[in-house]
């Protein structure tokens, strides 16, 4: 079942990439980029996000912020004893994403920090990608499951408490692991999410760089 909704999820992101190219009356590729930042809980994608920010001057979309502006609908949605950290993995988040969109600013691009989380959502995404015109960027922070671990002791956060930090890893497995091996057609960054800070920056930053992506300082 994982190798069959992997090898789905290669095909939808593989299709956003081959939307960028299909069409030979395009005026010019997309210069704007899709930042999408791919990694288990507590990899640094929020952080590395707002890095992307302040260099480049992309703005971001989290799935945090989605949760905590639609928190009383979810709040709704939410089946008994399931939290609202959870609930990113629902279909709703798309409905919400696609809403943002309407009213975000992209003549700089966007950086979508924790979506897709889902396969599900993953599917949402090629749908609305052919109407956003922009240049796919995937990357993906590889950190070891007993590294998370050792993070979400030290945050204090309901979403990192052990027994629903166990359920995000699992479910991060479920959807999104071996995802490059699934992506003859799309291109994903794998960077050692584990290493220092201040090195996995740098080592997106050269892969933004290949990507074309320049500095808002130049």
């Amino acid at each position: 079942m994982l190798r069959s909704a992997l090898l789905i999820l290669s095909l939808v992101l593989a299709n956003i990439v081959n939307a960028q190219t299909a069409s030979p009356t395009a005026p010019s590729s997309p210069s704007q980029p899709l930042i999408i930042l791919i990694g288990p809980p507590l990899s640094g994608k929020t952080t590395f996000a707002d890095s992307i920010s302040h260099t480049y001057g992309v703005p971001t979309i989290s799935i945090e912020d989605l949760i905590r502006d639609n928190a009383a609908e979810l709040d709704k949605l939410r089946g008994e004893g399931v939290s609202l950290a959870e609930m990113r993995y629902d279909p709703a988040m798309s409905r919400y994403l696609r809403e943002r969109l309407k009213t975000a600013d992209l003549s700089h691009g966007i950086t979508l920090d924790g979506y897709p989380a889902t396969l599900v959502q993953a599917e949402e995404l090629a749908k609305v990608f052919p109407e956003l015109k922009m240049k796919l960027v995937a990357l993906r922070l590889q950190v070891p499951d007993d590294i998370v671990r050792e993070r979400a002791k030290t945050t204090g956060r309901e979403s990192d408490r052990p027994q629903i930090i166990e359920q995000r890893i699992k479910d991060y497995h479920r959807e999104m692991d071996a995802i490059s091996l699934y992506f003859p057609n799309a291109k994903i960054v794998d960077l050692d999410g584990s290493l220092p800070e201040a090195e996995v920056w740098k080592a997106i930053q050269t892969a933004l760089d290949e990507a074309g992506l320049k500095s808002a300082a130049k």
